[in-house]
C-alpha cells in the first residue's frame, strides 16, 4: 500500500510523522520532519488562551454531517469522546463518534501544514505515518489497541477522500477492506494507508522520548508525574548519556502505574463533597483556584481543602507506591536520591492547586522520598509560534510522537511495553 500524499508536482519525498495526543479534554498535534517538529494551531476551534489545544468535542448536525466546534460554539455535541475507548464495553457508536473527529483532526492538520509551508512541501511526495498516544493501563489489553488502530486507520482513509465527513459515511468505511478503495481516482488511492503506518504507544513513552531530547536531561533517575482530565500517570526511568559530547541517550523505563484520577475525578469528588450539581463541572474550561472557587460557590477555602482531603492522599499515594517499587526492585542505591529525584509535573491538571501542593510537599521531604521539581523548555526544533510561556508541558506527549520510534539509542517501544506490563503485575 502507498503510503504517500502527492503534491501538485511530486519533485521530491519526504517522510512526516504525526503525533497524536487525543486527549479526554483537549487534543493536540505535532507532525515530525526529520529535523523540525510542527505544532498544528487550531484556529477558531481551538482553547481561547492556547491556540494548540482542541477541545475534544465533535458537533454533528440532523444529516450526521461532523464538524469540529470551539467549546463557545458547542450545539449537538458528543463530549468526553476518549473516555469510551477506554472501555472494553465501548459501544460501535463511540467508536464511529471518535473516528469522525479524529478524520477532522487529520484533515485540518495536513491542510495546515501544506497551507502554512506550501513552499517546502506542496510540490513533494508526502509519506505519512501516525504515532498515536494511548494510557498505559491499556497495553494490558491488545483488543483495546487494535480497536484504536482501527479507528485511526478508518480516521486517515477517510480525512483524505473528497468530500464532508458524516457518521454514515464513517459507518460505511470502519471495518471495509482496503481494496474497497481501488474504485477511487488514482489521487486518492495514494493517500492511503494501511495498519503498518500506525503506532500507539503509551502518553509516558511519548513524554520520556520528548525529555530526552531536551537541552536539561541528564544522568539520574528521573519521576514523570501525568495529570489528564481522565487519569493520572507515574513513571519511574533512568536516563544514561552514551557520550557526555552526543546528543544520544540511553533510557530504562523502571514502572508505570496509572490510576483514573484525573481531574474529572477530582472535581466530581469536590462538588460531591461541597454538595453542588456536578452538572456545572466543565473540563473545557480553566479550572478555578481555591480561592476564586471559594467566591463562585460562597465557601472558604478551608471547605475546600477538605472536600479535596481523601483525592489529595490518593495522589500522594499513588506517587509514593511507584517510589517504593523503584527503590525496592529497580534502584535500591540511594546516590540518585540524595539532591532529589528529579521530577516532570506534565498535563493540562498539573497547574492544579492541589497537585502543586503535593508536589511542594514531596520537594520539602527529605531524601530518599524528596523530589526535585524540572520543567524543560520548549525544543529549539519545535516550531510553535505564540506558545503560551509555560504551556510547553501540554505539548509533550504529540512532540514526543512526531519522533520516529527508534530515535532513543537502546530503548525499543517493546521494551517498553514489557517493562509496563511487568510493572502492572508487581
Amino acid at each position: 500500500m502507498n503510503h504517500s500524499l502527492i503534491g501538485s508536482v511530486g519533485n521530491s519525498k519526504k517522510r512526516l510523522v504525526i503525533g497524536l495526543d487525543f486527549g479526554a479534554a483537549f487534543s493536540k498535534v505535532v507532525i515530525g520532519d526529520n529535523r523540525v517538529r510542527y505544532a498544528v494551531p487550531f484556529a477558531e476551534f481551538a482553547h481561547a488562551d492556547n491556540q494548540y489545544l482542541l477541545p475534544s468535542i465533535l458537533n454533528t448536525d440532523k444529516n450526521n454531517r461532523c464538524t469540529l466546534t470551539s467549546t463557545e460554539n458547542a450545539d449537538n455535541t458528543s463530549n468526553n469522546l476518549k473516555l469510551p475507548l477506554l472501555d472494553t464495553s465501548c459501544s460501535n457508536e463511540d467508536l464511529l463518534r471518535i473516528a469522525a473527529y479524529l478524520a477532522l483532526v487529520f484533515r485540518l492538520s495536513k491542510s495546515w501544514l501544506i497551507e502554512r509551508y506550501g513552499k517546502r512541501y506542496g510540490r513533494s511526495e508526502l509519506s505519512w505515518s501516525i504515532n498515536a498516544s494511548q494510557p498505559a493501563e491499556n497495553l494490558a489489553h491488545p483488543e483495546l489497541s487494535d480497536r484504536y488502530q482501527q479507528v485511526l486507520l478508518c480516521a486517515w482513509n477517510i480525512s483524505v477522500l473528497p468530500g464532508p465527513i458524516t457518521l454514515t459515511r464513517v459507518r460505511q468505511f470502519m471495518d471495509i477492506d482496503l481494496s474497497a478503495f481501488d474504485k477511487f481516482p488514482a489521487l486518492y488511492r495514494s493517500r492511503i494507508i494501511d495498519e503498518s503506518a500506525i503506532n500507539i504507544y503509551s502518553g509516558c513513552y511519548a513524554q520520556i522520548c520528548a525529555y530526552v531530547h531536551s537541552t536539561k536531561c541528564s544522568n539520574n533517575l528521573h519521576m514523570l508525574i501525568d495529570v489528564g482530565a481522565a487519569s493520572i500517570s507515574v513513571a519511574t526511568f533512568m536516563v544514561d548519556h552514551d557520550d557526555e559530547s552526543s546528543n544520544q541517550s540511553r533510557c530504562t523505563l523502571y514502572t508505570c502505574a496509572v490510576e483514573p484520577i484525573g481531574v474529572a475525578h477530582l472535581l466530581k469528588r469536590r462538588y460531591e463533597n461541597l454538595q453542588l450539581p456536578d452538572g456545572e463541572i466543565n473540563l473545557f474550561s480553566d479550572i478555578a483556584d481555591n480561592h476564586t472557587f471559594s467566591q463562585m460557590y460562597d465557601l472558604t477555602e478551608k471547605d475546600i481543602k477538605f472536600a479535596d482531603t481523601l483525592y489529595s492522599g490518593d495522589v500522594a499515594k499513588l506517587i509514593n507506591k511507584v517510589m517504593a517499587l523503584t527503590k525496592k526492585q529497580y534502584c535500591p542505591d540511594s546516590s540518585h536520591r540524595e539532591s532529589g529525584v528529579l521530577t516532570l509535573t506534565n498535563g493540562g491538571g498539573a497547574h492544579l492547586e492541589i497537585v502543586q501542593n503535593i508536589i511542594q510537599r514531596l520537594e520539602n521531604k527529605s531524601p530518599p522520598n524528596k523530589i526535585t521539581s524540572i520543567n524543560p523548555a520548549a525544543p529549539d526544533d519545535l516550531m510553535a509560534e505564540n506558545l503560551p510561556a509555560g504551556s510547553y508541558a501540554r505539548l509533550s506527549v504529540a512532540y514526543g510522537l512526531s519522533f520516529e520510534l527508534d530515535a532513543i539509542a537502546g530503548v525499543s517501544a517493546k521494551d517498553f511495553i514489557t517493562n509496563n506490563k511487568e510493572a502492572a503485575k508487581a
